[in-house]
């Protein structure tokens, strides 16, 4: 008698007989195999013979009183085979066949990469991932900076091979923020991809320091304030967006200092560091509640290049920068930070400064995607005159204010963007079909934003 597959098999070989059957349709994952005789009355001794699989198991079973049940073990080595079951009790005898197939090994589940540059992501509007499993279905969602889905489908006719890449595409001029990507397998387990290209440089006028000297002057504290302003309202915005995309993504802020070449390479170092760390420590004072990191590049990473000993005030600057990941080094990034203070709590009783009106109008032309807002742009270099010192050389009259411009833009960022998969979760053999395989988090703080 041969039985087809099912959950659970309950075999009694005719009306009266003094046993029947019960048996899965498949093995364990691992192979493991098993057959349970139920006594239906009571029966003496017997020895059980199950042939097939290239394998026969012998086994004798006790006497068993009606009700009693003994299960029959051993392990599948093929992906299906067919077995003849006998037994011999003396008088008592039968014979049926059965069959038995071992489910494919499921293996753990695999991860995205992404194989897009940040200039992809937010200026060509293309995200590329490779998988590392074979897929069956993906989704995505493409979210902008106020937390709107810009972007969104789920592609179940087009399966991607273990190694091969998909691409996920939007039109929307909108600021990205994040870009939601869940694969899913045969099995219906899954891993989900949270790329987060956002990130923002925050427009400021260069404070004038003393010469030789890092401590912020009364008289330029306006200055910062409205820095320290204009950040206090993304990170406002951040947490809206966090909100909207069910997120908790934690932003840091990053000061770096330069120096022109006038002075000592080593004493340039150590002033532009120090310069950072007061800034840093400015907006710390001021209630910044995100991490603040800040270094100082010195001589390196002029904006504009000159010779040694040149007073040139357009590299005697800093960047202020936020995002959700340690900006890439080259260039004009260092890399290395030294980290003045962690994330905390916003201070009780916060009230939010107002925007400078000159940002609110660059801000919003931003979120729409215009990236080159008319009418934000102060005069730079000869086109404003000639600036006055901000310490290392000189000093003058403080300069007028600056919007970042691309000659100061920091250079692109090559390859993919940010961080690797540090913190990724992947699920283990035992992991349920459509268990929760937690989350991947990329960003980057490449090429700044013009405001």
């Amino acid at each position: 008698m041969v039985l087809h597959l099912g959950a659970l098999f309950s075999l009694s070989l005719s009306l009266g007989d003094p046993f029947s059957f019960e048996y899965p349709g498949q093995t364990e994952a691992s192979g493991s195999a098993s057959l349970t005789i139920v006594a239906n009355d009571d029966i003496a001794a017997f020895e059980v013979v199950i042939t097939g699989d290239g394998q026969t198991i012998r086994k004798a079973v006790p006497a068993l009183k009606a009700g009693g049940k003994h299960k029959v073990d051993w392990k599948q080595k093929g992906a299906s085979a067919k077995y003849d079951l006998t037994i011999d009790g003396g008088e008592m005898r039968a014979d049926f066949s059965f069959e038995m197939v071992k489910p494919a090994a499921q293996g753990k589940v695999g991860k995205l990469r992404v194989k897009s540059s940040r200039e992809d992501i937010v200026k060509r509007k293309t995200a590329t991932y490779e998988t590392t499993f074979a897929l069956t279905n993906y989704e995505y969602k493409v979210y902008d900076s106020d937390g709107n889905t810009i972007a969104q489908a789920v592609v179940a006719d087009a399966p991607v091979a273990a190694g091969g890449t998909f691409t996920v595409r939007w039109t929307s001029a909108a600021e990205v923020f994040m870009v939601y990507v869940r694969g899913e397998d045969e099995h219906g387990r899954f891993t989900e991809f949270k790329l987060v290209p956002w990130s923002v440089e925050i427009p400021h006028t260069e404070i004038n320091f003393d010469s030789a000297k890092w401590d912020v002057k009364t008289d330029e504290t306006a200055k910062l304030d409205e820095a320290v302003a204009v950040a206090f309202h993304e990170l406002e915005g951040l947490e809206k967006v966090n909100e909207a995309v069910q997120a908790n993504i934690t932003p840091r802020l990053y000061i770096v200092g330069y120096t022109d070449t006038v002075g000592p390479g080593p004493m340039n170092d150590e002033l532009s560091r120090n310069r950072a760390k007061q800034i840093a420590k400015y907006f710390y004072d001021k209630g910044f509640w995100a991490e603040i990191h800040y270094a100082g590049m010195g001589e390196r990473g002029l904006r504009v290049e000159t010779a040694d000993s040149v007073d040139e005030v357009r590299n005697r600057r800093a960047l202020y920068l936020i995002g959700v990941d340690t900006p890439a080094a080259g260039g004009q990034i260092p890399s290395k930070w030294q980290k003045l203070a962690g994330a905390r709590a916003k201070p009780a009783g916060f009230v939010m400064p107002a925007l400078p009106e000159s940002y609110a109008k660059a801000r919003e032309e931003r979120m729409r995607g215009n990236e080159e807002p008319a009418g934000t742009d102060a005069p730079t270099g000869d086109d404003a005159g000639e600036p006055a010192h901000s310490g290392d050389g000189p000093s003058g009259d403080a300069p007028a204010p600056q919007m970042p411009d691309d000659d100061g833009a920091p250079p692109p960022v090559e390859g993919s963007p940010g961080a690797s998969g540090k913190g990724c979760t992947v699920a283990s053999d035992d992991t349920a079909p459509g268990a929760s395989l937690g989350l991947v988090v990329l960003a980057a703080l490449g090429r700044r934003r013009r405001r």
